[in-house]
């Protein structure tokens, strides 16, 4: 893992760093004197990605155990350094720091070369965009990050300052699950870490909550927030890649430009692409079921034309167009507008979130709720599970740390009854409905027991809460690492609700985990045509993202 992480510009002036474990001086120093004063080049022994290390953009430096990788920009000149162990291998570091510079170059606007410092809402914006790509570099490796300590005041290396507290590596706590005999289990903390009060009290009155909210939303010209999506990072980027990559050798579908081209296509000539294709897809966490079925879809579609280009990348622009065509809705979900409507009529919005047990349903609750209250709506969260202990518990928490986090305290109340069986669930729904219209509450967050979606005893009571809450909005919170077993959890929710019922759209949590294998949407959305509306980015309540399908597919086809 990258032990620390540095821009910094000619004159020694330090622009931003993140350090997670502190690296001696006189190792950067070395890069300096050895490299970028001297400019002689050096050589690096073996490594497992040569494709990263025979970019000639991409340096290498090895001193006292540790390995720099660098890349520097010309305008204005800064360099991007990396510095690990050199007993560490990390995939993919090379792309990274080119990532970092590209998205460096494009939102710091200040003329560093003169001396300006880059201005701070740009900084932010950096930074968030910067832990995104670390989150992802790192979780490809299965490594977990340390919480993102970066900073970015102009210091000099020369004077052995780098100014910022040192990021502590501290073991992650175990998440404390209940069984129904209301024993506890200890599980491997597939929570969001941060945001998971299950083991945990209301005795919090004094705690800072201030770490729990970021910098991720947007804003419209009427002052709405608006959910950020990750559209603006992947438009950076694939901006920067288009310059160097030329249509026929495409990331990871390089090996296909060789075949044929221009040519009438034919089942024959297409037998060794689809198969590439489908391995490509079921690599990226599709299901294998799945992939097959959207490769058939392409070889229909292609046998018997005539192709300009090869026959791999017409396969591969008519996967693209099919994964475009699967995940756009078919219809707008503006929760906004409809929110609004419902308060006009002077009636709570209805939302009810379910999903199996683990994937982070009262997590992703709370963070809807923080987007609505930021909005300025009255939010009224409700524990219909009444079957885990601690539960009511665990939403108490979030409801006082959304207290504090909202200007007034009064917009956000914690409705529950306890604990008991399914009878008391829709009762307690129904009352926090009413309890919502007669305190003029927008809006009524639903929070519901975890379930096995393959227990057909545990799935069945979802017809009955349904049919007494009579939600707006069913939300799935579905889980980024569950893979191939997404299908089956999609079909077998969305089929619990009653004739003419289903789910309106998935939430998909932990997307910051699992790097580019995001198949699990693909998943999702074919087994149900459900459409993904949310997914959850990291461990604050405003990770929260709308999912952008020019992102999803990019990142399904790198």
């Amino acid at each position: 893992m990258s032990e620390q992480f540095l821009i910094f510009t000619p004159k020694g002036t330090v622009l931003f760093k993140d350090e997670d474990r502190k690296v001696p001086d006189r190792v950067v120093n070395g890069l300096i004197s050895d490299i970028f004063i001297s400019q002689r080049k050096t050589l690096t022994g073996s490594v497992n990605n040569e494709e990263e290390f025979e970019d000639d953009d991409v340096g290498s430096y090895s001193l006292d155990g540790y390995t720099i990788k660098y890349v520097s920009s010309s305008q204005p000149t800064c360099y991007f350094t990396s510095c690990h162990s050199s007993l560490v291998n990390v995939p993919n570091e090379g792309q990274f720091l080119k990532d970092i510079q590209t998205l460096w170059e494009e939102l710091i606007t200040a003329d560093l070369d003169s001396g300006a410092f880059p201005d701070e809402q740009e900084l932010r914006k950096f930074t968030s965009f910067y832990n995104l790509k670390k989150q992802e570099l790192f979780k490809n490796v299965g490594v977990e990050t340390a919480k993102s300590t970066s900073t970015s005041e102009p210091h000099s290396l020369s004077q052995n300052k780098l100014k910022g507290k040192k990021p502590q590596l501290t073991q992650k706590k175990k998440a404390r699950r209940w069984d129904t005999q209301g024993n506890p289990i200890e599980d491997d903390g597939l929570e969001e870490s941060d945001l998971d009060f299950s083991s945990t009290t209301s005795e919090v009155g004094n705690q800072d909550v201030g770490h729990l909210v970021g910098d991720n939303y947007g804003k419209t010209k009427d002052g709405k927030f608006l959910v950020s999506d990750m559209k603006e990072i992947n438009d950076i980027l694939s901006k920067q890649r288009d310059k160097s990559v030329s249509d026929e050798s495409t990331g990871a579908f390089s090996f296909l430009s060789g075949l044929f081209s221009g040519k009438t296509v034919t089942e024959d000539n297409l037998t060794k692409t689809s198969k590439s294709l489908s391995e490509h897809l079921i690599n990226k966490n599709v299901a294998p079921e799945i992939a097959k079925k959207l490769v058939e879809r392409i070889n229909k579609s292609l046998v018997g034309t005539k192709v300009t280009t090869s026959i791999p990348k017409a396969a591969r622009n008519a996967l693209e167009k099919e994964l475009l065509k699967l995940l756009t809705p078919e219809t707008s979900i503006n929760l906004l507008k409809e929110i609004q409507s419902k308060k006009a009529a002077r009636k709570p919005y209805v939302i009810s979130v379910v999903g199996v047990n683990g994937v982070g349903k009262s997590t992703n609750l709370s963070k809807l709720a923080f987007w609505l209250l930021s909005n300025k709506y009255r939010v009224l969260i409700t524990a219909c599970d009444t079957f885990r202990s601690g539960a009511v518990e665990q939403l108490r928490v979030h409801v006082n740390n959304l207290k504090k986090l909202t200007e007034d305290e009064s917009h956000v109340e914690l409705f529950q009854g306890g604990y008991g069986g399914a009878d008391l669930v829709s009762k307690i729904a129904k009352g926090a409905i009413q309890y919502a219209e007669e305190n003029k509450f927008d809006i009524v967050l639903l929070d519901t027991a975890g379930r096995r979606h393959n227990d057909a005893q545990l799935m069945a009571p979802l017809q009955g809460f349904v049919k007494a809450a009579k939600p707006d909005k069913i939300i799935m919170v579905g889980e980024a690492l569950v893979g191939t077993d997404s299908v089956q959890q999609a079909k077998n929710f969305n089929g619990a609700f009653g004739p003419g019922r289903t789910l309106d759209f998935f939430i998909i949590s932990k997307c910051d985990t699992v790097g580019d294998l995001i198949g699990s949407m693909v998943n999702m959305v074919y087994a149900t045509g459900i459409p993904i509306l949310f997914v959850g980015t990291g461990q604050t309540y405003t990770d929260l993202r709308t999912l952008s399908v020019d992102w999803a597919v990019d990142t399904l086809m790198s």
